[in-house]
């Protein structure tokens, strides 16, 4: 015989009773990526190339 399956709690609708907004924060890691990407594009972009291809 199969147990019943147990209810989950309602974590939104406890929020939401409660009156309070939940804050909604930047994660960690988009974050990190707002400010890195960028520094990585100009670096990648204002490297000065090597000498080693005069041909082209």
């Amino acid at each position: 015989m199969r147990s019943r399956p147990h209810p989950r709690p309602a974590y939104r609708s406890s929020l939401t009773s409660q009156g309070e907004q939940p804050t909604r924060t930047t994660s960690l890691v988009t974050l990190t990526l707002v400010i890195t990407v960028p520094a990585i594009m100009a670096a990648a972009l204002l490297r000065p190339r090597s000498g080693g291809r005069r041909g082209r």
